[in-house]
């Protein structure tokens, strides 16, 4: 189990929607407990619960007043920590590919923070799923391309992926949910299996490609932070599952860092640790 500082006390506003619309509660719980549980008294953990209901909250309503926000204003609510790091990996010449998890508010970090860049527009690509209902994936495909980034499918979208990586590009890979047993393979997440994509691990020892961490958070006075990291060492094995295997699992650490730096805001509504059906036997 990880230890947990004792918790202040969480925002107004997350004790209310944890007592009057605990969305998911016992879903957060159930994780909080599983990395934390035995390290920290129960009214830690329903604190930073309410914590993270308050992130949640703040989320929602970022969302819905991000887009109304002119270009000039966006460029002062965050800032960008190791740049240099980035622009370290970039320089390799296999491109970049950037796993991260669903930390704070990555859209406004991201489209703020880079909008003093104006050379990464267009270089950027994010590697997702489609949302449900169909209006809200074109809603926020939209806003991806707005912010200059490129989208890319998670599922057939292995080429446009590889294209990506040659040309010198960035690929970004949110990293941080449950993977079926077709996609994925178990790696510890704090401490406990979980069904994590393998692609990364794959592409990375294909391409020569350097696997760069990345997360976001928000500061109490409202600005947003991007921070990325060292690019992580290759682990090398002479078997090539269990060369995915290590790698994925070093890939997990990483969020796990990130994660502990600011735990209220990250994604903790996910069943992340589901188990995988047992396999069926021929009959």
């Amino acid at each position: 189990m990880v230890a947990l500082p004792a918790q202040p006390e969480a925002p107004l506003l997350g004790r209310l929607i944890y007592a009057l619309a605990p969305v998911r509660r016992r879903v957060i719980l159930e994780n909080l407990r599983r990395v934390f549980g035995d390290s920290a008294a129960p009214e830690d953990v329903r604190r930073l619960a309410q914590a993270h209901y308050a992130h949640l909250g703040r989320l929602a309503w970022e969302f819905l007043w991000f887009p109304w926000v002119a270009d000039a204003k966006r460029a002062t609510m965050a800032r960008v920590e190791n740049l240099d790091l980035l622009e370290a990996a970039l320089a390799r010449g296999k491109g970049v590919i950037i796993v991260t998890g669903h930390f704070g508010n990555f859209e406004v970090a991201t489209a703020a923070g880079l909008a003093s860049y104006p050379h990464a527009r267009g270089r950027f690509y994010f590697v997702r799923r489609p949302f449900k209902p169909r209006w809200l994936d074109d809603l926020v495909t939209r806003r991806f391309r707005r912010a200059g980034f490129g989208v890319l499918p998670k599922r057939g979208g292995l080429e446009g992926i590889l294209d990506r990586l040659s040309a010198g590009d960035l690929v970004v890979f949110p990293f941080d949910q449950h993977a079926s047993r077709k996609d994925g393979v178990m790696a510890d997440f704090f401490g406990h299996p979980a069904g994590t994509f393998r692609s990364v691990a794959v592409l990375a020892i294909s391409t020569g490609a350097p696997v760069v961490p990345a997360a976001s958070w928000r500061e109490p006075d409202g600005r947003h932070v991007l921070r990325f990291e060292d690019a992580l060492a290759p682990i090398e094995h002479p078997e090539t599952n269990e060369a995915i295997r290590l790698n994925t699992r070093a890939y997990n650490a990483a969020l796990e860092r990130m994660i502990l730096r600011h735990p209220d805001q990250w994604w903790w509504v996910h069943r992340r640790w589901k188990p995988w059906p047992e396999r069926k036997r021929a009959a």
